[in-house]
């Protein structure tokens, strides 16, 4: 009998310090650290998209729809007669309204304005001012918008996930190391992505047509990607 005793005995002090050593191992691979990084690619920008308007007021509304389609007209065949292929014009907006207006409480209703938006995309930057004193020459009132963007950014977003994910994993290996440890491998990985284009709002009215080339720098495209990364240490 008192045999038998000692033999649960043993196997209990046994299974607690099998079950201390699983509770230990299970907490040392428990330890994780979560870094940041961050990775940022450039370069020249290969495509725009430029965007113009015309916009006419009168009273009558179909006096103003009339002018201004007579004068987009003008607009798009200018554009295709100076090179721009007619598949890379669009028509993005287009809208009429009665301007309204309150004075003392009183509502003050004029003219009818309408508003025409065409999107021209250009495949060579360099090209960009020309487009723009094209349209403005033949009659587009405003520059509603102009972007600069890379045709295939696919490099650009693969470089600045590898430099982000590199710079994490020195950061790391840094915390890691100076607190003794050693990182293991990646237990989780999250990721933001910014960037791709450069815009340019300008709404510039109708004294921008002028004689003189208007001059336009586009920069660098940048693309970024921040990573979050949990690592195991060991």
């Amino acid at each position: 009998m008192k045999r038998f005793i000692k033999i649960i005995i043993a196997a209990v002090v046994l299974f607690s310090s099998l079950s201390c050593s699983l509770v230990k191992k299970a907490e040392a691979s428990s330890r994780t650290i979560t870094v940041t990084g961050r990775g940022v690619s450039e370069a020249e920008p290969d495509k725009a998209s430029v965007v113009v308007s015309v916009v006419t007021q009168e009273w009558v509304a179909k006096t103003a729809a009339d002018r201004n389609s007579e004068i987009m007209t003008r607009v798009r065949a200018a554009l295709v007669a100076s090179g721009v292929n007619a598949n890379d014009i669009t028509t993005t907006n287009y809208s009429i309204y009665r301007q309204e207006s309150w004075d003392g409480g009183r509502q003050s209703v004029g003219r009818y304005r309408v508003r025409n938006e065409m999107k021209i995309v250009v495949h060579n930057t360099a090209l960009v001012s020309d487009v723009i004193d094209t349209a403005i020459s033949a009659g587009a009132n405003e520059l509603t918008s102009l972007t600069f963007t890379v045709a295939d950014d696919t490099a650009l977003i693969r470089e600045a996930r590898t430099l982000a994910v590199r710079q994490a994993q020195e950061t790391a290996a840094l915390l890691a190391g100076a607190s003794g440890c050693k990182i293991g491998e990646a237990i989780t990985i999250t990721e933001e992505s910014g960037g791709g284009g450069i815009s340019m709002m300008n709404y510039a009215p109708a004294a921008m047509s002028t004689r003189a080339a208007t001059p336009i720098s586009s920069g660098k495209i940048e693309v970024s990607s921040t990573v979050t990364i949990t690592y195991a240490l060991q």
